[in-house]
């Protein structure tokens, strides 16, 4: 697990440049709850890009003529700073397992969601497109009841093969003063960068 260091790039796959970022705009039901989501993986947040692009346009946030190649990746530095709030899960274990459960499923573990409100970061493993899957078969209960020891150590055992990289939440406009925009790159332009 990456650990925010100061003066780390991160980066941010979208439809669009992101230069002022508005936490007002964040979703709720993500992984880490509400916040602007970066990673320390340039080609994860690249390779994000197309389907932030297509989910815009099913949204109908973006005409349906939109191109791909237009997507952006927002590049940022980190600027450590004392005062912040960080937790890091450092692996798929069972209380990372929980507190997505808990940010996707408001029925369950909400003592998780009270256990990490005052933190201004949280960082860990991603719950990319392979393991969102694993994810929701374990809230909907098809590994057993969430919780229990069965399910919680099925759904872990489904996740660890999985080459997961991090992603940071950041939560409070707190968390946003240690970012500075470097700059925003176009999708169509990155492609010969990825591996």
């Amino acid at each position: 697990m990456q650990e925010l260091t100061d003066g780390i790039l991160l980066y941010h796959g979208s439809y669009t440049g992101i230069s002022s970022i508005n936490l007002a705009r964040s979703r709720k039901s993500l992984d880490f709850g509400k916040g602007f989501y970066l990673t320390s993986s340039f080609d994860q947040a690249v390779r994000y890009i197309p389907s932030a692009v297509y989910k815009n346009i099913r949204m109908r946030k973006l005409p349906p003529n939109f191109s791909i190649n237009d997507g952006c990746l927002s590049v940022y530095r980190f600027h450590a700073d004392s005062e912040l709030a960080i937790h890091y899960f450092e692996n798929a274990g069972i209380d990372w397992l929980h507190f997505i459960a808990a940010n996707r499923d408001k029925s369950l573990f909400q003592y998780f969601l009270k256990r990490f409100y005052n933190y201004d970061i949280i960082g860990g493993i991603v719950a990319d497109d392979t393991t969102a899957v694993t994810l929701n078969a374990y809230i909907t209960g098809d590994y057993g009841i969430p919780g229990s020891m069965r399910a919680d150590n099925f759904a872990i055992e489904q996740l660890l093969p999985n080459r997961l990289t991090d992603q940071f939440c950041f939560r409070t406009e707190k968390s946003l003063k240690s970012l500075e925009f470097i700059r925003s790159e176009r999708y169509g332009d990155l492609q010969q960068y990825c591996t």
